[in-house]
């Protein structure tokens, strides 16, 4: 079957994420063929894409149509899904985070081994915008010198009000650095292209929601890995006076300039990222930026078994580095 009408059904409809992923697979050409009937945003999806057959998991692992899975259950759920999936013959795609622990992460990883498909996992803050792949490539082709640091800020809104029940229960929905922190690990990976990243500081805490004691809404990492630092920090405090969901940043240090992603504000209206170099030369504003779309690079792997949109271990290298930052984290306060 050609990649642009590649069929997929989608498993667990319980983050807003699922539209974005669907949403993206579609303009790339590919047709939803089933999707499961419960979930948080199951009617809808339904009233969105009426021609995709509402099902069970069962039925659609074993529509003859469907060849990649998209998964957006709740996070605890993911692992054990993409395994079926995966045992089914089916390539998966799963919102980020791929798994909330180290065993999950094992059982994917034999099962991607035994089935020979694919398990991608989809990083939005990179892959979804355009300056911060650029400002990844343009880091990696050597635009600022030898790479020595990477920072990342990603202030999100609580709006815990809401949210889905599971996201306050940190078993069902990952921890903040399982999660969120996954999107500044993907970075720092991406732009050092280290494998061997190590977790050299982690900690993590809730300063600012006493009424959801176990939910922590701060966290900070440092890493190290391919002769770099990193630097990142998350968390559920942006205020409501900023006008997006959220305000992250990028900043890659070389030894011979700087790259920098930030949302600009005009007028009190966030427009999209920016990505700004400083070198020998100048600081000016970097354009045009990549604006292709992740999931003609994803549906092209599949049909060739291809690495275009990211090499086969990079989201295994990922989900060990957040999943160890959680083992390591110490309280933010103390």
């Amino acid at each position: 079957m050609a990649a642009a009408r590649a069929g997929i059904g989608v498993v667990g409809l319980e983050h807003l994420h699922v539209f974005e992923l669907v949403h993206e697979l579609r303009t790339a050409g590919a047709r939803v063929v089933a999707h499961t009937d419960g979930g948080t945003f199951a009617a809808e999806f339904a009233g969105w894409l009426p021609e995709s057959r509402p099902t069970d998991r069962n039925g659609v692992l074993s529509d003859p149509d469907v060849e990649l899975v998209v998964l957006a259950g709740v996070p605890a759920d993911r692992a054990g899904d993409a395994v079926a999936a995966l045992r089914s013959g089916r390539s998966v795609l799963v919102d980020k985070p791929g798994v909330t622990t180290a065993d999950q992460l094992d059982e994917v990883q034999a099962a991607v081994a035994a089935s020979g498909r694919r398990w991608w996992v989809l990083f939005s803050e990179r892959f979804g915008v355009p300056a911060v792949r650029t400002a990844t490539a343009m880091a990696r082709s050597g635009a600022v010198g030898r790479v020595v640091a990477v920072s990342g800020s990603a202030p999100h809104r609580a709006a815990f009000a809401s949210r889905p029940a599971w996201f306050a229960d940190p078993a069902r929905a990952g921890s903040l650095l399982v999660d969120l922190a996954t999107h500044q690990v993907d970075q720092f990976v991406a732009v050092t292209g280290a494998d061997d990243v190590r977790v050299v500081h982690a900690a993590s805490g809730n300063v600012a929601a006493p009424e959801l004691p176990a939910v922590h809404d701060v966290a900070e990492l440092v890493l190290e890995g391919g002769g770099a630092r990193g630097f990142h920090r998350v968390d559920f405090l942006e205020a409501d006076g900023f006008p997006a969901w959220g305000d992250v940043r990028l900043v890659v240090t070389g030894t011979e300039g700087r790259l920098e992603v930030r949302t600009p504000i005009l007028d009190g209206v966030a427009g999209s990222p920016e990505l700004w170099i400083t070198d020998a030369a100048s600081h000016r504003r970097v354009e045009p930026l990549d604006q292709r779309n992740w999931a003609d690079e994803l549906l092209a792997d599949l049909a060739d078994d291809g690495e275009r949109l990211m090499p086969r271990h990079h989201p295994v290298v990922v989900s060990r580095v957040v999943l160890d930052a959680q083992d390591r984290a110490v309280a933010w306060s103390p």
